[in-house]
C-alpha cells in the first residue's frame, strides 16, 4: 500500500535526490567536459565534437553518482522536514523510525528501477559510442565496437576482437586481408599477447586464397602488425569491461572456457548486482543523519556528513575491490565489503541515542 503519508514523504525525497543527481550530473559532466578540451587538435577532434563526446557520457555519469544522490538527497530532503517540526508531527500520530523508513524505500524503489534501466541498457550504448567516436576521430584507423566485440580497420586488413582482457590481452582475434574487393587471406588466433612492442598471436589458423585454389595453414605463433599500443588498447578495455549484466555474464563464461582469469571481470558484474543494495544503504545512511545521533547538528552539518560519508564509501570501496583480486579473495567479497560495512554503520547509527 502507498498512502498519503507515503506520498508525501515520498514527495520530499524524490525531489531532493532528484535536484541532487541533476546538479552532481551537470557538475560531473562539466569536469569531464573541461578534461577533455586537451583533445581538440588531435585528429579531427574540435569543440563540436567534445560537446557530443560529454553528452554520451551524461546518462553513464548519472548512474554512477546516483547512490551518493541519494544519501546527500535523502539528508536534505529528511532535513528539511525535521526542521519544519514535520518528522515530530508523523512520530506524534503514531509514525515510528520503521514506518518513515518504509515510506521512503517505497518512494525511491522506482526510482532506483529507472536508474537500472538506464545503467543496463542506456549508459554501455552510449559510452561504446562515445568511445568509438573518439578513437575514430583521434586514431589513423577506424575502431568500430560492438557487443560482439572490437572491429579495427588498418589499410586493407580488416581485425576484429572478441574480447581484451586486462589491457594487454586479446582474445578471439581473426584478421581479413583484401585486396580491392578480393579477399586474400583470413586468419584466425585464439589468443593475442603484446610483447616487445608487438603483437604476438598464438595458435592460428591461416587460410590464403589464390588462383590455384586456397592453402590452410597452422601457425603456433606469428607477429601481426597491429596499429593499437597498449594505452589505445586501455581505452577499449574500458569499453569491453562496460557491458550489461548479460553481456558480462557471457564474456566471463567466454574467457574462463578460454582458461583466462575472470577475477577482475566477476568483480564488475558483481558490482552491478550489489548497486541496488547500495542505494538503499545510502538511503539508510541519511535516515542515520535524522533519527541518529547527528540529528542534533544543523542542516549544513548533516549535508557535510553525508558527503563524508558517501566520499568514505567510495574510497573504501575503491581500496578493497582491486585488494581482492591482487590477494585472490573472492570478487563478491570485493564488491560487497563496502556495502556490508557501511549498512552495518547505518544500522548502528539508527540504533544508537544522542
Amino acid at each position: 500500500m502507498y498512502g498519503i503519508l507515503d506520498r508525501y514523504v515520498g514527495k520530499n525525497i524524490i525531489l531532493s535526490v532528484l535536484l541532487v543527481a541533476v546538479c552532481m550530473t551537470l557538475f560531473a559532466g562539466l569536469i569531464t567536459f573541461i578534461d577533455a578540451l586537451r583533445y581538440i587538435g588531435r585528429g579531427s577532434i574540435d569543440f563540436l565534437f567534445v560537446i557530443k563526446y560529454v553528452m554520451h557520457k551524461i546518462p553513464g555519469i548519472c548512474v554512477t553518482f546516483f547512490p551518493v544522490s541519494i544519501l546527500i538527497g535523502g539528508v536534505v530532503g529528511l532535513g528539511m522536514m525535521a526542521r519544519n517540526s514535520e518528522i515530530i508531527i508523523l512520530q506524534s500520530i503514531g509514525l515510528s523510525k520503521l514506518n518513515i523508513g518504509v515510506s521512503c524505500v517505497k518512494s525511491i524503489i522506482p526510482l532506483i528501477i529507472v536508474i537500472l534501466c538506464i545503467g543496463e541498457f542506456v549508459a554501455p550504448r552510449l559510452e561504446k559510442i562515445a568511445e568509438e567516436n573518439f578513437d575514430k576521430a583521434s586514431m589513423n584507423v577506424g575502431v568500430s565496437l560492438t557487443t560482439n566485440g572490437t572491429w579495427i580497420k588498418e589499410g586493407n586488413n580488416y581485425i576484429g576482437i572478441l574480447g581484451i582482457v586486462n589491457g594487454n590481452m586479446l582474445m578471439g582475434v581473426v584478421r581479413y586481408e583484401v585486396e580491392g574487393n578480393k579477399l586474400k587471406s583470413y586468419s584466425k588466433a585464439r589468443i593475442g599477447q603484446y610483447e616487445n612492442d608487438k603483437w604476438v598471436m598464438y595458435d592460428v589458423s591461416k587460410l590464403t586464397l589464390t588462383d590455384a585454389g586456397t592453402v590452410h595453414e597452422n601457425i603456433p605463433k606469428q607477429v601481426w602488425q597491429i596499429g593499437i599500443n597498449l594505452k589505445r588498447i586501455e581505452v577499449l578495455s574500458d569499453v569491453s569491461e562496460n557491458l550489461s549484466v548479460l553481456q558480462l555474464y557471457d564474456y566471463i563464461n567466454y574467457i574462463e572456457h578460454n582458461g583466462v582469469d575472470s577475477s577482475r571481470y566477476r568483480l564488475a558484474l558483481y558490482n552491478k548486482f550489489m548497486s541496488p543494495l547500495v542505494m538503499l544503504v545510502m538511503l539508510l545512511l541519511a535516515l542515520s543523519t535524522i533519527f541518529g545521533p547527528l540529528r542534533s547538528m544543523n542542516m549544513g552539518a548533516r549535508i557535510l556528513s553525508g558527503i563524508s560519508l558517501g566520499f568514505g564509501y567510495y574510497v573504501l570501496n575503491q581500496i578493497v575491490a582491486p585488494f581482492s583480486i591482487v590477494y585472490g579473495v573472492p570478487p563478491i567479497v570485493g564488491a560487497s565489503f563496502a556495502t556490508i560495512i557501511f549498512a552495518g554503520f547505518a544500522i548502528y547509527l539508527l540504533n544508537r541515542k544522542s
